[in-house]
């Protein structure tokens, strides 16, 4: 009798186990799978298509329940069942080509070790200088150290240290940014494993405008007015933010620093109007 009561135990135990898994297997792969079948009913339809989508729906689980039908007569079937169902879920899920929400998790937690591990060597700061030799901007340079490789999105944020601003303040955003980089402030970075990578941004206020089409600064119409809450002489805060392709969104190493020198926004105008720097076009 008691043994009757084991075994009945152990039979279920081991259903709720697989079936557990074909649930798994059937939300890590559905993702994938979706995007397959859309091309299957496509015109002409691809049947090589059909045969991956099945193969990564349906030998999964095949592979379980053979194993399920096999192991509940071994001896310790409730411990080589879930190891070889753990081993089928976690082999097909890494097989994936598109990640589903498991890996997905994994890649996730492996990225955000990697962009913390992301460190700042050494950094300095210039004035950017035109061809003539005036200030209209400030030249960044840092270098990262970075012990994983990978894609790393780098965002470059700059503020004045002296006090606060407003967003009303002169080159002054509404993300309280005094400053903007030619090429924009978000960068992928694509690197090796032990690299050291230096980079150097050129800042320049949000009415000294970089015109691609003309490869020439051109100043906005607004600049003037701008200039009337000018902060004057300050230092600003650099701040570096480190980004990975599979993070969460929450998931940003800061790396900063400070400018050894300062900057008066003023200087940058009037070295615009010294070289008659063409206005903007609308």
């Amino acid at each position: 009798m008691t043994d009757n009561r084991e075994s009945r135990r152990k039979r279920i135990t081991l259903l709720i186990i697989a079936w557990s898994f074909s649930i798994l297997i059937g939300v890590e792969n559905v993702p994938h799978a979706g995007h397959r079948l859309l091309t299957i009913f496509s015109s002409p339809p691809e049947p090589q298509t059909s045969l991956i989508v099945g193969a990564y729906i349906f030998l999964p689980l095949a592979l379980l329940w053979a194993s399920w039908a096999y192991l509940r007569k071994g001896k310790h079937p409730l411990v080589s069942f879930p190891i070889a169902a753990c081993a089928i879920f976690l082999t097909m899920d890494y097989l994936l080509p598109y990640p589903g929400p498991v890996k997905k998790t994994f890649l996730m937690i492996d990225e955000g070790r990697k962009i913390y591990a992301v460190g700042l060597e050494n950094s300095g700061d210039a004035p950017f200088l035109t061809t003539q030799g005036n200030p209209i901007g400030i030249s960044l340079n840092y270098t990262m150290s970075m012990p994983a490789g990978g894609k790393y999105l780098i965002q470059t944020h700059l503020s004045p240290t002296s006090h606060p601003l407003t967003p009303e303040d002169a080159g002054i955003d509404q993300t309280g940014s005094a400053l903007e980089g030619l090429m924009g402030p978000d960068e992928w970075l694509t690197v090796p494993s032990r690299t050291s990578v230096r980079r150097v941004r050129n800042a320049t206020p949000r009415f000294i405008i970089y015109d691609q089409l003309k490869s020439e600064f051109c100043l906005s119409s607004l600049a003037k007015d701008l200039m009337k809450d000018n902060p004057g002489l300050v230092n600003y805060r650099v701040e570096i933010r480190v980004g990975g392709e599979q993070t969460f969104l929450d998931q940003i190493a800061l790396l900063h620093f400070e400018t050894r020198n300062s900057y008066d926004v003023r200087a940058f105008y009037e070295s615009a109007i010294k070289e008659h720097m063409p206005l903007c076009s609308l």
